[in-house]
């Protein structure tokens, strides 16, 4: 849970709206936490450079997609995380896919 704290202040920093985030515990072998916030490609940007500084040291990014989308995604190992634009958060829903989840609150 120190990982999500760490980057839940990472999101803070960049202002990103409708944060939510969820509890897979065993559901998916692959992360255990899934979080998604909407905001610009600006706030995406900067969002990785506080990621990076703040996870240095005991964890890491491991993975960043869609650096030039609308939609970005960073693995930081049992957390994802997503950043949508407001359109792309509406088309894809992935709010509705998470009904029933245990969502973390911070």
């Amino acid at each position: 849970m120190e990982l999500v704290k760490k980057i839940y202040q990472s999101i803070e920093k960049v202002n990103l709206k409708a944060v939510k985030g969820y509890d897979l515990e065993n559901q998916s072998p692959f992360y255990r936490y899934v979080i998604f916030g909407t905001g610009q490609k600006r706030q995406s940007d900067a969002l990785i450079g506080y990621l990076k500084e703040e996870l240095k040291g005991a964890y890491q990014i491991r993975g960043i997609e869609g650096k030039s989308s609308n939609w970005l995604l960073i693995d930081c190992g049992d957390v994802i995380v997503h950043v949508f634009n407001s359109e792309e958060r509406e088309f894809y829903q992935f709010d509705e896919r998470f009904l029933g989840v245990k969502e973390i609150k911070l």
